[in-house]
């Protein structure tokens, strides 16, 4: 049988999948092993490290091994959660296999790892890694998934981790010359205010706010986050509801309304020329293409 919503001292022990449906549920001060939160539909609120996460099908969360968290839904309608919990080690090893000679590998095929991989704590905005776990649970949740397929998927999932967790050295290196600690800070920062912006896309903010959730001021932020993520907040923050927008006419379960307010638009003339701009044609007839 697949470890499918198992006990929950079995977590860390071997690869899992938690999923669960509902518009109340609270979970305070648990300590996982790493993990990956993913919402189906609706919204989930994920706490850790003194800090609030918004979560809804857009995105992804990325908890570490023995960190602390707690989650909570509260909705009036039903929210879908889909989480992955690795083995303790799992990861480690695709990342030993990745960085050691064949030769030594053939020597010491169960060779420790040098040590356990931490990931910074943050919200990713779909991506590659959220087609893998949509078609992971389309396998699952059809009921014909066997246990090789099972590995295989936690293989690629764990692939995907460690070739995006390179990609921090990447962005860090783009901030301005500064000793690696205070950029490495920085870049902390940074991620926090993005994650303020993707946990926020439907609701009113502003600079000022991203830049009070990264502990910077905001001209500090603007400037860092454009080099780190080569565009700025506004056309980041944008893209992003424009992207929301669109899932949501695609699923064909909005109007043109609900969609400019969902995705955080406060203005239909603005949305619809936005839309246009990026998507070719006006919303309205956006899901009629699809």
């Amino acid at each position: 049988m697949l470890p499918v919503n198992p006990p929950g001292e079995r977590l860390g022990r071997e690869n899992a999948v938690l999923s669960g449906r509902g518009t109340r549920y609270f979970v305070p001060d648990f300590e996982g092993c790493l993990s990956v939160k993913s919402v189906v539909n609706g919204t989930a609120v994920w706490e850790a490290e003194n800090r609030r996460f918004n979560l809804n099908e857009d995105c992804w969360l990325i908890l570490n091994d023995r960190q602390h968290y707690s989650i909570t839904i509260d909705s009036f309608t039903p929210v879908t959660t889909f989480c992955l919990f690795f083995e303790r080690g799992f990861v480690e090893d695709i990342y030993r296999t990745s960085v050691t000679s064949c030769g030594r590998l053939l020597d010491s095929p169960h060779l420790g790892s040098a040590g356990k991989i931490t990931f910074f704590t943050r919200i990713e905005p779909g991506g590659p890694l959220m087609d893998l776990v949509g078609r992971f649970r389309s396998e699952l949740t059809g009921g014909a998934m066997s246990r090789i397929e099972w590995d295989q998927a936690f293989q690629q999932l764990g692939e995907f981790l460690i070739a995006e967790r390179s990609s921090a050295p990447r962005e860090m290196a783009r901030l301005p010359a500064v000793p690696q600690s205070t950029r490495q800070e920085l870049y902390r920062r940074v991620l926090r205010g993005r994650d303020f912006l993707l946990s926020s896309l439907s609701d009113p903010i502003q600079l000022k706010d991203m830049a009070a959730a990264a502990c910077l001021s905001p001209f500090h932020f603007h400037r860092s986050f454009t080099r780190t993520f080569g565009e700025t907040p506004h056309r980041y923050l944008t893209r992003h509801r424009l992207q929301r927008a669109a899932k949501l006419l695609r699923k064909a379960e909005s109007s043109v309304t609900e969609a400019c307010l969902s995705a955080g638009f406060d203005s239909a003339a603005s949305f619809t020329n936005l839309f246009r701009r990026r998507y070719g044609v006006p919303p309205g007839k956006f899901s009629k293409i699809q």
